[in-house]
């Protein structure tokens, strides 16, 4: 007897196996598994054959790292510091170069992942010709390629990395954008061999959502790292600020920070906060700053 299908419910959860649950119309339910690997499209025409990145430094090391888990070939790794580029190189099966002629025929990536205020003196160097020429800028517009590349885009891997420092790639969230369609497919197609939290945005967009990474990680990290002084001048372990930190990002995950928000400023409890001013009277700059985020949080809440 034939069973026609009522239902298909398809759940993609990356990067582990992908199932379809199926309902058919006598309420069987037959899970079928599917294979990432085997869902991954074919080779793009005129897709690049090799990768050049250029720097050595944290990003340039997760990614070439991320491209080499993936069997992503990595042509050459070109670094001004010798020692930090050879042992890149080395470690993702590559050449080490100081050489930016890329005079080659054969058409490739060059990811250009060095800091903001490099690319200028990086892109002066090259020679493109007709390949893909990418930054790794949360901040930079790809306009900066013009007359450089004909070919470019930006390939933004948005994430605190730290170059030696272990990271799962498929979770990296990475934004794209590219100078025409025929390059955009391109990126993304090397995107998706890395991450499956790949997403197209505007150098406008990719700008504001790096000013709120600074604000939301970079500050935090550095709050922090003023905890830890103060714990540590006073005998106190840091550890044990560890599991508060946890439990805080798990609740900002679950309701979100402007309800997991608590403490004496979320109850614009003064007599806690006069209390806490006068223990750091002579650490003017941690006093300043918990004065201002204190001043902050109560405006905040008190709208």
């Amino acid at each position: 007897m034939s069973v026609g299908l009522k239902k298909c419910i398809l759940f993609i959860v990356f990067p582990i196996p992908i199932f379809v649950l199926i309902e058919t119309q006598v309420n069987y339910l037959f899970l079928i598994q599917f294979n990432f690997e085997l869902l991954k499209v074919d080779r793009l025409p005129n897709f690049p054959e090799k990768i050049t990145i250029v720097g050595a430094g944290n990003v340039a090391w997760h990614l070439a790292h991320a491209f080499h888990k993936a069997k992503i070939k990595i042509d050459s790794i070109i670094n001004r510091d010798p020692t930090k580029g050879q042992e890149l190189a080395d470690a993702v099966g590559a050449l080490y170069s100081s050489d930016f002629n890329f005079s080659t025929n054969n058409r490739q990536f060059i990811i250009l992942a060095v800091s903001d205020s490099s690319l200028p003196e990086v892109l002066n160097k090259l020679q493109t010709s007709n390949h893909i020429v990418l930054h790794t800028s949360g901040s930079v517009d790809i306009g900066l390629f013009k007359g450089k590349a004909a070919h470019c885009g930006a390939l933004y891997p948005f994430q605190t990395l730290t170059r030696k420092v272990e990271t799962d790639y498929s979770r990296i969230s990475l934004f794209l954008e590219a100078s025409d369609e025929e390059t955009y497919k391109a990126i993304e197609y090397l995107a998706i061999n890395i991450s499956s939290n790949v997403y197209r945005m505007s150098s406008e967009q990719r700008r504001k959502l790096h000013l709120a990474g600074i604000i939301s990680n970079n500050f935090t990290n550095h709050l922090v790292t003023l905890a830890y002084d103060y714990l540590s001048k006073n005998n106190i372990d840091e550890k044990y600020l560890l599991p508060l930190l946890e439990e805080t990002l798990n609740k900002m995950k679950i309701v979100g920070p402007h309800v997991a928000q608590t403490g004496p400023a979320k109850r614009n409890n003064k007599e806690i906060i006069d209390m806490h001013l006068q223990m750091l009277k002579d650490d003017h700059q941690l006093k300043n700053l918990y004065k201002e985020i204190s001043d902050s949080i109560i405006a905040y809440y008190s709208k």
